[in-house]
């Protein structure tokens, strides 16, 4: 207590006293032995910690605490650009791909492309009712995975979880590849420059969503409504035309080079028909993100989705109506000259004026931005699967943005890959698409059947039918995608999703080992410390490892700290309550970090409580997983790596490892 002073204005004997802790610079003291760190728990200490922080701070903005999540939460509007850019950038590509398959027996058979497009958009309708009933039964998010593996079992799930994962990143790779040929279509001189503009485009996109979902919305808002109004005003102005026998056509371009003429047919109807349907790729992504919408989260998320299906709809009809009328057919080599969509501007703008730039531009815009519904939805699964131990944890921590990090680098990085290994050529990546998201439609749709008949509550006949047509017709759509892009690609999808599983599957296996070798028994109760001890534990969960550190403490000090550091205040009470009942004497230091980092607050509280009796020596016990094989340096031990490289050399702490090894 450093200063006691009277309060002027106030009745004598009142008095205001200014309590001076040692810690308050760093944490906040919330009761007996629990403090909340405060962002300077986590600055850096060093000059090149600082200038990265400020880089950091530049490029991603300053970091939010936990409880501002709910502000981060969008609204309708700023959804509808997140979640249904990647359906609705599709209309720039979808009809040209059917266009493409179609055009190999001849120009005769592009008749059959609005036939086609109305089968898809029929379809797009079954799939959207079938999901506003998802989104109505699990408003806390009811993408794939969870439905499929909620009613349908672990291995139904993982199949619809890696097929989304997969999908994910062919979204990114081919809507980017998409509008870099959508830009090059109006600019030549830029196609030299195709796969770098590639490139650039997904590490912008990764940037900005790195800087939080909220603020990525807000920037990506203009680009996608643009896309929407000039796309709405070339339909209308283009069928008013048709209609009026005023629409001109496309006379000055010649057709793709580079496709095998075949015989037409059914096989090749559904080929077409095939690549039409990846206009649906990313449907379920309003399903898969509901917990981001604001209150009430799953009415605004039905209401999005509506919105999305019917923008959708009337766009790729038009489309096709209007590559119809006009006579657009695809160029260049394989495909990959002026798209569809450049074509019919050019003609129902009269040329390349004012107008026909802003669509170019905004579809450019639109396609690249359509990556922006995978870089929501990808990084929110990986988290899942990792909260639920089929992924590295590392995926499941938010960042400084409230943004799952791990799960946005991986994604780009892959995203990148594929596009450079496939050259930036849409057609060669189209036949990759579709079967991953048909397969996770399929059966989430059959799990939303195997719910209702489960749950049986108001009306779950009608709804149970209306998932029930979803996954019959997905069924089909899925097989005739994989019979008959087989031979162009899908077959590397029908191994990759297997490889994926049995990865899933073999990280859960290391966890389930890891979980039963730490393994404490609820009703053990370990005895009293043989002597106290300075002596503090670095206590990530209450384990078998956790127990053997603190035994190996007890002999070594005075007195022995566990020092938790936690994101969620009611799992830091419950390990509290647990130690307490399981390791009589023990003193337990909860640390609440609301900016979600671990280490740092840990090794600061560290520093401050030594201020307090700097003549006492720290003995810091790291419970540390001794691996096995080359993967456990991977899935383990990369939080007591940190604290080790921060505390170690330094004279007033001395750093020791308490291995352990778990039990088969």
């Amino acid at each position: 207590m450093n200063d006691v002073r009277p309060l002027h204005g106030r009745k004598l004997g009142d008095r205001r006293v200014v309590v001076d802790r040692p810690h308050a610079r760093y944490f906040r003291y919330l009761g007996p032995g629990i403090l909340e760190a405060k962002l300077e728990a986590q600055a850096p200490r060093t000059a090149w910690g600082w200038r990265r922080a400020r880089i950091n701070r530049v490029l991603f903005g300053t970091p939010l605490p936990s409880e501002a999540e709910l502000a981060e939460r969008l609204p309708k509007w700023k959804a509808l650009p997140i979640f249904s850019s990647d359906v609705m950038s599709s209309v720039a590509y979808a009809s040209g791909a059917s266009m493409f398959i179609l055009l190999g027996a001849g120009r005769d058979s592009l008749k059959w492309l609005m036939p086609i497009s109305v089968v898809v958009v029929a379809l797009l309708l079954i799939v959207t009712f079938s999901y506003r009933q998802t989104i109505r039964a699990y408003p806390n998010g009811g993408g794939s995975y969870i439905v499929a593996h909620a009613n349908l079992g672990v291995l139904a799930g993982l199949i619809a979880a890696a097929s989304l994962l997969t999908d994910y990143v062919l979204t990114v790779a081919v809507s980017v590849s998409s509008g870099v040929q959508a830009l090059y279509s109006a600019f030549q001189p830029l196609a030299q420059f195709n796969l770098e503009l590639i490139a650039g485009f997904i590490l912008l996109i990764m940037v900005v969503n790195l800087r939080g979902l909220r603020e990525s919305g807000t920037i990506f808002a203009s680009p996608t409504y643009i896309f929407l109004g000039s796309m709405l005003v070339m339909l209308g102005l283009g069928i008013f035309r048709a209609l009026t026998g005023t629409l001109g056509q496309v006379t000055d371009v010649t057709p793709a080079t580079g496709i095998a003429p075949t015989t037409f047919g059914v096989f090749l109807l559904a080929r077409a028909f095939a690549d039409g349907c990846s206009a649906m790729t990313g449907t379920e992504a309003v399903a898969n993100g509901v917990p981001a919408f604001k209150p009430v989260e799953w009415k605004n998320a039905q209401q999005t989705m509506i919105v999305m299906a019917t923008l959708l709809g009337v766009m790729f009809l038009g489309t096709s109506y209007l590559a119809s009328a006009t006579g657009a057919i695809p160029t260049g080599d394989a495909g990959t000259g002026e798209t569809i969509l450049s074509q019919i501007s050019r003609t129902v703008f009269g040329g390349t004026g004012v107008l026909y730039y802003i669509l170019q531009l905004s579809t450019m815009g639109i396609l690249v931005l359509a990556a922006q519904t995978s870089f929501a939805d990808f990084p929110r699964l990986a988290s899942i699967l990792a909260r639920d131990g089929f992924f590295p944890r590392q995926f499941a921590l938010r960042g400084e943005r409230l943004a799952f990090n791990s799960g946005i680098i991986a994604l780009a990085a892959i995203s990148i890959g594929l596009a450079l290994a496939f050259g930036g050529n849409v057609n060669g990546l189209i036949g990759l698409y579709a079967i991953g998201v048909f397969t996770s439609f399929t059966l989430s749709q059959a799990g939303m059947v195997r719910h209702w008949f489960t749950e049986r509550g108001t009306g779950w006949r009608r709804s149970a039918v209306i998932n029930g047509v979803g996954a019959i017709t997905t069924l089909i759509v899925v097989t005739v995608i994989a019979v008959s892009k087989f031979g162009e690609g899908a077959w590397i999808v029908l191994v990759i999703v297997p490889v994926l599983v049995a990865i899933m599957m073999f990280i859960r296996h290391e966890y389930d080992l890891e979980g039963r070798g730490l393994e404490v028994q609820p009703d053990v109760v370990f005895g009293p410390p043989h002597r106290r001890q300075r002596v503090v534990v670095a206590a990530q969960a209450m384990s078998r490892a956790v127990v053997q550190a603190v035994k190996v403490g007890e002999t070594m000090g005075e007195e022995v700290q566990l020092v938790h550091v936690t994101v969620d205040p009611v799992e830091g009470e419950r390990f509290r309550d647990r130690v307490e009942r399981q390791l009589p004497g023990a003193r337990v230091v909860l640390v609440e970090s609301p900016y979600r980092a671990l280490v740092r607050p840990f090794v600061r509280y560290l520093e401050v409580s030594q201020a307090e009796d700097p003549d006492r020596l720290t003995i810091v016990l790291l419970p540390e997983h001794l691996p096995h094989h080359w993967w456990d340096r991977i899935l383990y031990n990369q939080n007591v790596h940190r604290i080790r490289a921060a505390l170690v050399g330094r004279k007033d702490f001395v750093v020791l490892d308490a291995p352990y090894r778990r039990e088969a």
